[in-house]
């Protein structure tokens, strides 16, 4: 799997000291917890991008290998874990491979 820049596609890679100012600035966020291994957080890449490009959630990903902390505080126990968070604050957690459907109704129960 290719690295993840800073940002691609509208996807936007956070870091522990990142994701609170980013998620605050933002109505409606979506968080991808992360490995750079895992098959599974590879194949959500094109939906991450999808979903970046075409509606207003802000969609970041977190390598929750080098931001343990922030994984930890937003249980991140495996990945893929997505967090949604709404005017700042996490309302849901999905764990595991989600199809773009999902997060798609998901991110529009909550959208302005």
């Amino acid at each position: 799997m290719a690295t993840r820049t800073a940002e691609t596609d509208g996807v936007i890679s956070l870091g522990d000291d990142d994701i609170q100012a980013v998620v605050d600035d933002s109505s409606v966020a979506l968080v991808e917890f992360y490995t750079e291994w895992c098959g599974t957080c590879e194949r959500m890449e094109p939906i991450l991008e999808e979903l970046a490009g075409d509606t207003d959630a802000t969609i970041l990903t977190v390598d929750i290998e080098s931001n343990l902390e922030t994984a930890i505080e937003f249980g991140a126990q495996s990945t893929p874990t997505f967090v949604l968070f709404v005017d700042g604050q996490p309302v849901k957690r999905l764990r595991g491979g989600q199809n773009e459907r999902i997060l798609r109704d998901l991110i529009g129960q909550y959208r302005d």
